[in-house]
């Protein structure tokens, strides 16, 4: 058994130190990775013979590589070579970093290659060429998609040249013909019957409306006014438009029915003997408890078109109710008979009935609801 366990540690030991050194990866041919590992090492243990024998086979092996693979783009004609090329520049000279501080790496290696700064802003200059004109050709290409990918190319050759006044003037074109422009009409209710306000439903939307125009990059929110104010031709048009509203039937009912406390209590007083005791039993009542309730029902149609051809994208009609309910009431009897839920019932006095603007504000809130989720799940696919 202690041999087992001694032969494990062994093996165990052998395989971590394959890995910190590099050895795996020199053996596999990924030769930055075995240097890098190797470097590693000796900042740790600047006299591990395995990680110094690794450093000295695979950094020749991985500049070979990188020249060669560096000769090769440059011959070559992939679209984005030079991007690749500085990137592979930018990894010799990681290589020499990494070496250069490393006191025990620079003993096997003195002299690492590196690219100087005119060699990599050279390659920088033709990456960021490629970039621009890959971003020049999607462009040209026409449509939204061909837009948003023109937008990434663009956003990289800033990063690369951050006052690129060709790249800034063409992010604005592209960010402009990736952008859908979008007006929601929200209608006031507007039916003979009821003269209603809908304000606290269209301020709802119109804050949820204002956020999802915030969350996201490609899509542009305008309420008509701000639209004919900015003399916008949109891409798209949303109407939210009532179809209707009622008061249903309003529904009473009249229940009567006798009740009995749950417990004893204390009903009266006896006599015996001259000593006073009191009398428990339990007591009851007559109770009679009147309910109402008025539904209403009201209904909505959200239509998403197309500006230029009127073709409806989407289309949805949400429907909402609401049940207001009340309850009074009466008892005649012993009011202990009564549980606390039908004292309160008995206290209420007989309904004011709710207005038909109540009604119409409360109902409005499912409805809200339903309209938010709907906008928000269009605008993610519009997006």
């Amino acid at each position: 058994m202690k041999k087992n366990i001694i032969y494990f540690l062994l093996v165990t030991t052998a395989l971590l130190s394959a890995c910190t050194t590099g050895k795996n990866a020199l053996r596999q041919g990924n030769y930055y990775d075995a240097v890098m590992q190797s470097v590693t090492r000796l900042r740790q243990k600047p006299d591990q013979q395995d990680a110094r024998k690794v450093l000295q086979q695979a950094y020749p092996l991985a500049i070979t590589d990188s020249k060669r693979f560096i000769e090769r783009s440059i011959a070559g004609t992939e679209p984005l070579k030079w991007n690749a090329i500085l990137i592979e520049m930018q990894r010799v000279n990681q290589l020499a970093e990494e070496i250069y501080h490393c006191p025990a790496a620079r003993q096997i290696i003195p002299s690492p290659l590196e690219y100087g700064p005119s060699t990599l802003e050279n390659a920088k200059e033709q990456a960021v060429k490629e970039r621009y004109q890959k971003a020049k050709a999607f462009l040209e290409a026409g449509g939204r998609e061909n837009a948003k990918t023109a937008i990434m190319e663009l956003q990289r050759v800033l990063d690369f040249a951050p006052g690129h006044s060709q790249a800034m003037a063409m992010l604005k074109q592209a960010e402009e013909m990736a952008t859908l422009h979008i007006v929601v009409e929200i209608l006031p209710y507007q039916q003979n019957k009821y003269a209603l306000s809908d304000e606290a439903f269209r301020n709802e939307m119109n804050a949820t409306l204002s956020g999802l125009d915030r969350k996201y990059s490609y899509i542009r929110l305008y309420t008509p006014e701000q639209a004919e104010k900015m003399n916008l031709r949109p891409d798209q048009i949303i109407t939210v438009d009532w179809v209707a509203f009622n008061v249903g039937n309003t529904n009473t009912r009249q229940t009567e029915r006798e009740v009995t406390s749950a417990d004893s209590v204390k009903v009266g007083e006896t006599t015996i003997q001259g000593v006073v005791y009191p009398v428990y039993n339990k007591v009851s009542a007559r109770l009679n408890i009147n309910s109402m309730e008025i539904i209403s029902g009201g209904k909505l149609t959200i239509q998403a078109k197309e500006y230029t051809t009127q073709r409806i994208l989407s289309s949805i009609a949400p429907e909402g109710s609401y049940v207001w309910r009340y309850e009074w009431g009466s008892f005649n009897g012993d009011e202990r008979a009564l549980s606390g839920e039908e004292k309160a019932i008995c206290k209420n006095r007989p309904p004011v009935l709710p207005s038909p603007q109540f009604l119409f504000t409360e109902l409005t809130k499912p409805l809200y609801d339903q309209t938010a989720e709907w906008f928000g799940q269009y605008l993610k696919r519009m997006q």
